[in-house]
């Protein structure tokens, strides 16, 4: 990989990182923001724990994705950004320029997903 093409991929993987943070402080904050509920109500109740359910999952999916950019930063700094943590073939630069923070080619992936069904 050119020089040129490693400081565009380190700019896009920063601007993500950017963005999960920015997207991190937005999630929860009910009471910070002065929401008040009445927890004797049932239906005010059901609506908070399926809230917080959501809220902590959009956090914990903002947290997985942060890991694969600082992941994909170390590697980028490494020298083995290009290649497939799986199975070490290179992963085609369409591919990384499409999703900056992938570590496995489309095979890997495919096979990562197919074991996940």
């Amino acid at each position: 990989m050119n020089a040129a093409k490693a400081t565009e991929i380190r700019q896009r993987l920063l601007a993500e990182r950017d963005r999960i943070f920015a997207e991190m402080e937005n999630h929860g904050d009910d009471a910070v923001n002065g929401n008040k509920w009445n927890l004797r109500d049932p239906e005010e109740r059901a609506v908070q724990i399926s809230s917080g359910n959501v809220d902590q999952q959009i956090a914990a999916d903002d947290l997985n994705l942060l890991r694969k950019v600082d992941f994909a930063l170390l590697r980028l700094e490494n020298g083995t950004y290009e290649e497939c943590e799986r199975c070490g073939s290179l992963i085609p630069m369409e591919r990384l320029l499409a999703k900056p923070s992938v570590s496995l080619c489309l095979a890997c992936q495919e096979i990562k997903d197919a074991a996940k069904i």
